[in-house]
């Protein structure tokens, strides 16, 4: 489904503008997600149209989350192989530093 949005007001369409660049989603990406949200819909939905979700988190806080979740799921992969796992199906040309 296509739709345009007519009258948005100049300090939404700037919010918005700034959301979808904080969290490098095009403004379109960025609105979906949010729609999507506000009404509660499996964001899976969003993953598969290529949203990748952000974490505004430090990195330390990023890390302690990590922590936390460690141990939590089955893999049959080591840590390296999850990692490299993470490395093969990151989007390309977005440079990633996971350094801090």
């Amino acid at each position: 489904m296509n739709l345009t949005v007519k009258s948005l007001p100049d300090e939404l369409g700037e919010a918005l503008r700034m959301a979808a660049k904080s969290s490098n989603r095009s403004m379109n990406r960025e609105i979906i997600d949010r729609l999507m949200r506000s009404f509660d819909v499996d964001n899976s939905d969003v993953n598969n149209l290529g949203t990748i979700p952000r974490v505004n988190e430090s990195p330390d806080e990023i890390a302690d989350a990590w922590s936390k979740l460690a141990g939590k799921w089955k893999s049959t992969l080591s840590v390296d192989e999850e990692i490299a796992a993470l490395y093969e199906t990151r989007s390309v040309g977005r440079d990633v530093d996971l350094s801090w």
